[in-house]
């Protein structure tokens, strides 16, 4: 009895020290620089188009019945636009992190647009005119649009697993963020979002230069491309009319006295989707098409049952609303990641058509609410509003209820390819590079974790080294690999792979 109480001391204890290591290389492991650079994003998008922080209602300068909110219209079309400019010219065209202008001219525009957008405008020009919000809302737009289809190829080399954790992750931390902001000085958030592309910019560009072979695996060219899932795109362009619509009803509620939830309050309503999204997806691991109905069609129907009520009800739809679309946010870029992953697929051309489905939409949504009335000279009757909202989405249950998406479940939507380690990847792919430089086996370990973009701290925690090692290792790669840098031995890898992949095709 005492030598089984020692060895099962010994096994739990063995046990908790293995599963502390994993969690340690779990969090070792995590791309800080992804997280990050795409929360800056989403947090950038959100302080400047979901409060009065940069445009009070009804436009600072612009003056037309058409254009409520100008500089989110403006933006927003200008946004869809670009989208569908990359989804017209994407289809046969290659990666774009390649190109490293198409990242930094995104970063410019973004952050000249918000300055044009912000009072620190008034610094250049005492009196700006309509053109100066013209050109910002149209910038910023072209901007974002560029950056969402380069941070699009950045989730697609995750994966769809990856894909989900780093976007629920990213949105829980700018929601949060957001919060924190709202409190200090207008002007200072104002100058934080104006600068907040560029350092978005830098880890971009960082994370980039270290793992390009490893975003070369997920993001492909093909000559004929497949054609597109549909049915994931009928999700999109459904749930991107409804949010531009509520939004849209919002926007008329404010404008008549009513006030919606805070900013504070949407951000905390964000928190509590992403949180959601990350708990029944990778925790429970439950299936993606049910609980797209059993969760984010209750929630909208929701927002727009609780639309024509009392201020405060209105506030509860609202927030109600905001956690259902934000979940299904999240899963339609996983169904996007899923999708451009397959063979015979261009990863810019699915990614692209996905985005621009639900931008135009949203715009679609908010000017049908916005203007129609202006049009009519009638306002909407809420109630008959909510009502032909509830039938519109009983009746894209019953007919999409029998999808074609793919994705029954979770391991179907993760296939078996991708549910091995990046290391797997790693070694297979690169396997003829380190044979072609004659690499010993401890340096083809250091090789392969090296491509991963993994540091020496973390190369020599993995292989249970000294750095100094590590460095000696690495030195001789280099010397075999004939490079001085570890950009030159990437493009040398890449050389080398695309030689051998020449002579297995003739």
């Amino acid at each position: 009895m005492v030598l089984f109480r020692c060895w099962r001391y010994r096994h739990h204890d063995r046990e908790g020290r293995m599963n502390a290591g994993m969690k340690w290389e779990s969090i070792a492991s995590t791309e800080w620089r992804v997280l990050f650079g795409h929360a800056i994003h989403v947090g950038w998008g959100w302080l400047m188009f979901t409060g009065s922080l940069f445009a009070a209602p009804g436009g600072d300068l612009i003056d037309s019945p058409f254009l409520s909110d100008p500089l989110y219209m403006l933006s927003l079309g200008a946004n869809a636009l670009t989208l569908s400019l990359f989804a017209l010219l994407g289809r046969y065209a290659g990666p774009l992190f390649r190109r490293e202008w198409v990242a930094i001219a995104a970063a410019i525009c973004m952050s000249v647009g918000t300055f044009f957008a912000s009072d620190l405008v008034l610094l250049l020009f005492g009196a700006p005119t309509v053109w100066v919000e013209v050109f910002a809302g149209i910038i910023t737009g072209l901007g974002t649009g560029t950056f969402l289809m380069v941070w699009g190829e950045v989730l697609v080399s995750f994966g769809t697993r990856g894909c989900l954790v780093y976007f629920a992750a990213s949105s829980f931390i700018a929601a949060f963020a957001h919060i924190l902001l709202s409190q200090l000085p207008e002007v200072f958030i104002q100058g934080v979002v104006s600068v907040a592309p560029i350092f978005e910019l830098m880890l971009y560009r960082s994370y980039v230069s270290d793992n390009r072979l490893a975003m070369s695996k997920g993001n492909k060219q093909s000559d004929n491309p497949q054609g597109l899932p549909s049915a994931v795109i009928i999700l999109g362009v459904f749930f991107g009319f409804s949010f531009g619509a509520m939004r849209g009803f919002i926007f008329l509620l404010e404008q008549v006295g009513l006030r919606g939830p805070t900013d504070a309050v949407s951000m905390a309503f964000v928190m509590v989707a992403c949180a959601l999204t990350y708990f029944v997806s990778v925790i429970s691991k439950q299936a993606f098409g049910r609980l797209t109905y059993q969760i984010a069609l209750p929630f909208v129907a929701c927002g727009f049952l609780l639309l024509p009520f009392s201020e405060m009800w209105t506030v509860v739809g609202v927030a109600a609303y905001r956690i259902g679309y934000q979940y299904v946010y999240v899963i339609l870029w996983v169904l996007w990641v899923f999708f451009s992953r397959r063979s015979e697929t261009t990863s810019v051309w699915v990614i692209a058509c996905g985005l621009a489905s639900v931008q135009m939409s949203k715009l679609l949504g908010f000017l049908i609410a916005v203007d129609v009335p202006v049009v009519s000279g009638q306002g909407w009757d809420l109630s008959l509003v909510s009502a032909v909202a509830l039938f519109a989405i009983v009746l894209f249950s019953l007919f999409a209820r029998e999808d074609r998406i793919e994705a029954k479940s979770w391991e179907e939507v993760r296939p078996v390819s991708e549910q091995g380690d990046d290391r797997v990847f790693v070694s297979q792919s690169y396997e003829p590079a380190a044979l072609v430089f004659g690499l010993s086996p401890r340096e083809t370990e250091v090789f392969y974790l090296l491509l991963r973009g993994r540091s020496r701290a973390y190369i020599a925690r993995s292989l249970v080294v000294t750095e100094e090692t590590v460095k000696t290792h690495i030195k001789g790669i280099y010397q075999k690999a004939g490079v001085h840098t570890k950009q030159d031995l990437i493009d040398r890898v890449e050389e080398v792979i695309g030689t051998k992949a020449v002579q297995e095709d003739t």
